[in-house]
This record gives C-alpha cells, structure tokens and sequence, in this order.
C-alpha cells in the first residue's frame, strides 16, 4: 500500500474503520451482555441483527445524512450502525454458549453475578467475540467504500472516481489495498483468537 502512493487515503480508511469498531464496541457489547442474560431476550435480539443486516448497505446511510447531512460524521455513523450487528450476535453466542457446568462452578467457588461475568463468561466467551470484531471489521470497511456516494477522502472515494473513469488499473491497485487491509485485520484477530482458545484448553488440561 505504501508503495502504491495510496497510504494517506488508507490511513483515513483505517482511522474511519477503527473508530467506528470501537464506538460500536462500546454499544454493541453491552447490549450483547444483556441479550445474553435470557434465552427469550436473545431470540429477539439475533432476529433484530437478522432482519438488520438483510437490508441493502446503502439503506444506512439515508438516515444519517437526514441526520448529520453530508459530512464525516454521518460516514462513521452509517458504518458504526452497520459493524455493530456481529458484535452484538457473536457476543451472545459466546456468552450463551458457555458450558452451564462453569457457570455452576464459579456459583459454588463464591462467585456473584459481576464476577461469574468478569473472570469467567467474558473471558471464556472472548475467542467467539474476537470473530464477531473481524467480521465487524470486514463490514466497515465495505461500508466505507459504500459510503464514499456521500462525499469521503478515504480509498473509498477514489475508488468510486476509478470506476466513474473506467480506469481499471487506478481500481485495481485501490481494491487489493482495501483488500489487504481487510486480510491483515483477519489475520491479526484470528491469530489472537487462536492463541486464546489455546491458552484456555491449556489452562482446562492443567486443571484437576
């Protein structure tokens, strides 16, 4: 990407994506924890994120222009709403998909309600979790390209300007750095998700 010439506009790309994870993070994985809490509570919500990501990507970002008109804000908002929703799923499947045998141990060993989710369903449900941030990660940096038809300075806007022009070689380097953007943030979440799960089956064989 650096050799592209293309690294100012894919540090924006990258600035966009990471703050709209982080932002939908801090909203998605508390309604995440709720949702967990009750089986009635979670069908509802994973119905919800089905019937959210069934519309057109494009359906996000009439809202927020009606809301914050054509400007960067509305971008991050459009992609924040949009990256939210596998957080929130993979959340409650990894708090729901806890072993109930656990849960019952911690409870017996003195547990109350905030430890048993601090010390034992968050960090168990963790791995799951990390899959629904690389999938986050993956939907806003689609949307980002999406949401250049409102005015952006990211590798989405000159993407839309390559494809206005028909220059395909301007298209194609700009699509393998979107590309290689998305396959390095798979990688890294992954590899982190790997070393987890490892370390948990490792601490689960020294266990008595």
């Amino acid at each position: 990407i650096a050799m592209s010439g293309w690294w100012d506009r894919a540090m924006i790309t990258v600035y966009t994506v990471l703050t709209a994870v982080v932002v939908a993070a801090l909203v998605s994985v508390p309604a995440g924890i709720w949702g967990a809490g009750s089986a009635a509570r979670a069908r509802r919500i994973l119905l919800l994120c089905d019937t959210l990501q069934t519309f057109p990507s494009f359906i996000y970002l009439i809202p927020v222009v009606m809301l914050f008109g054509v400007s960067d804000v509305a971008v991050l908002a459009a992609v924040m709403v949009f990256a939210g929703v596998p957080i929130v799923r993979y959340t409650i499947e990894g708090l729901r998909g806890i072993a109930p045998e656990t849960l019952e141990a911690g409870e017996m060993n003195g547990a109350n309600r905030w430890q048993a989710l601090r010390h034992i369903r968050l960090p168990l449900a963790f791995p799951t979790m990390l899959v629904g941030f690389n999938q986050s990660v993956m939907f806003a940096l689609f949307m980002v390209v999406i949401a250049a038809f409102i005015g952006t300075r990211d590798l989405g806007q000159e993407m839309q300007r390559a494809l206005s022009a028909t220059d395909v070689g301007k298209g194609l380097v700009l699509g393998f750095a979107v590309a290689f953007l998305g396959l390095m943030a798979d990688h890294l979440l992954m590899r982190w998700a790997a070393r987890v799960r490892a370390g948990q089956m490792r601490a689960g064989a020294a266990a008595p």
